[in-house]
């Protein structure tokens, strides 16, 4: 497996797993909209702040995908992405770490940090799994759509040593 930058083709890709406006808001946030136009959402997730990965399988197709970018002295993940062909197989777990030691590879930081829907079980038992921990969000208010989410941080500095992958 592999984690790479996305191309073009690759967010068309990530665009065609959502087929509503509540699974695009849940995922994307307040300004991606149902339906969106092939330029705006790569518009959206090529803003200079967010650093974005797909992480493709050993036949190099693409199975998930995700973002980060400096929150709070952390690296906080948003936009994370199973491919709904290869949901309930880990590969959110290889994502995640993928990402984050490439993250902390590149720059240090306090940990990681994310936000989830309350109601997002399956992603909040997943992160939980990894050893992220539900916590205040040390600011008010609560950014964006973020009122109905759990702020979780995954506090260890020595996070590459401490995450397994799968």
């Amino acid at each position: 497996m592999t984690l790479t930058y996305p191309t073009e083709q690759q967010y068309l890709q990530v665009k065609n797993w959502f087929s509503n406006h509540q699974e695009i808001y849940t995922w994307g946030g307040p300004n991606m909209t149902y339906p969106m136009s092939d330029e705006d959402f790569i518009k959206h997730l090529t803003v200079a702040h967010f650093t974005s990965f797909c992480l493709l399988n050993d036949e190099r197709q693409l199975v998930a995908f995700g973002q980060y970018y400096r929150r709070l002295e952390h690296h906080h993940l948003g936009r994370l992405a199973v491919n709904p062909k290869y949901r309930g197989q880990g590969w959110a777990k290889i994502l995640i770490t993928k990402i984050l030691k490439q993250a902390f590879k590149e720059q240090s930081a306090k940990g990681a940090s994310l936000f989830v829907f309350r109601d997002n079980i399956v992603a909040y038992d997943c992160y939980q799994s990894l050893g992220f921990i539900e916590t205040d969000y040390p600011e008010e208010p609560f950014p964006g759509n973020m009122q109905n989410c759990v702020y979780m941080v995954l506090p260890d500095c020595n996070f590459p040593l401490k995450l397994k992958e799968g």
